[in-house]
């Protein structure tokens, strides 16, 4: 697990930094979240940091001060922040996160922020109150669950939801029509590889909560989702049987931490997705990665057990 640890040690340095930097500057009882590579402990000196604020206080005539601060610190320490289009580089009320789980109000944004908290989120300040939110989310997802030998269906199809609309919204973001399209051979290999860790991780989770009480599925929710999801990986499925699963992970980390890898495949075209061996390997590799998942999947979790249908149906 070479890739795996090295970016873990550069990412808790550059983690605690900020950390050290941001507890200076914001409010005690104001929360930043990291989502991505560097809640996941898989960053690397060209990684940008997803971030966003989570705050009870009244927003309605902008954000506070101590929120370009925040910006303009995370910016001096990692370098890149993220799209500011998307669903992070924000500041969202504290009620906004905890409602909507569905319906027309929750939008792309908002599902992506709930769903990344849960499976990947690392707070920047205030751990207290990021464990806080974490458990009421998680007890809002659980709390319908009709019976204990139920799994927490609620929360599992919200993870499918996120996963399905991450592979839709693919095409639109990659899109040759708009010159605003991020480069579409990076997020390619990131949907095969570290994309799937995360949805599988949250599948393989959930799969353990049938059979349990409902304040019993909380509690190994919070246990689980407060891993990395490699770790989670590890901790559901064994040490043994994930090892080959998770060399190939390595791979992906390797290249992503190759800098040329990732100029490479920043400025590839995508008429040359089918001859271009750099990145024919990668996607070569990344097949190989979803069977060994699904047999994964299988091992861990025989035919007769529920998630099986509950994925389907």
């Amino acid at each position: 697990m070479g890739g795996y640890s090295e970016t873990t040690v550069f990412t808790n340095d550059r983690l605690l930094d900020l950390r050290t930097k941001l507890g200076a500057l914001v409010p005690d009882d104001e929360l930043v979240v990291t989502c991505g590579s560097y809640a996941r402990r898989e960053a690397v000196p060209d990684s940008d940091l997803d971030f966003f604020s989570i705050t009870s206080a009244s927003i309605k005539k902008g954000a506070p001060h101590w929120f370009k601060k925040v910006e303009a610190t995370v910016k001096q320490t990692v370098g890149k922040l993220p799209s500011r289009d998307g669903a992070f580089a924000d500041l969202v009320k504290k009620e906004g996160l905890l409602r909507n789980f569905g319906g027309t109000k929750d939008t792309n944004n908002s599902i992506t922020r709930r769903i990344l908290f849960l499976l990947e989120g690392e707070y920047l300040t205030n751990e207290q109150e990021f464990v806080a939110v974490r458990r009421k989310i998680l007890e809002k997802y659980v709390g319908d669950t009709p019976s204990d030998h139920q799994l927490a269906f609620y929360l599992l199809n919200d993870v499918v939801r996120y996963w399905r609309t991450l592979a839709v919204d693919y095409a639109d973001k990659t899109s040759d029509a708009s010159k605003k399209k991020k480069p579409w051979a990076i997020r390619n290999v990131k949907l095969v590889f570290s994309r799937k860790l995360i949805y599988a991780s949250g599948l393989f989770s959930i799969a353990l909560t049938a059979d349990r009480r409902k304040d019993d599925k909380v509690a190994l929710l919070e246990m689980l989702f407060a891993m990395t999801p490699i770790d989670r990986i590890r901790h559901v499925c064994g040490e043994s049987q994930s090892e080959s699963l998770l060399q190939m992970y390595d791979f992906f980390l390797d290249k992503m931490a190759d800098q040329l890898t990732r100029d490479h495949l920043t400025g590839l075209l995508k008429s040359e997705k089918s001859s271009d061996p750099i990145f024919r390997q990668i996607k070569n590799e990344g097949h190989y990665f979803s069977r060994e998942l699904m047999g994964l999947f299988h091992r861990t979790f025989h035919a007769s057990h529920p998630i099986h249908m509950a994925v389907i149906f």
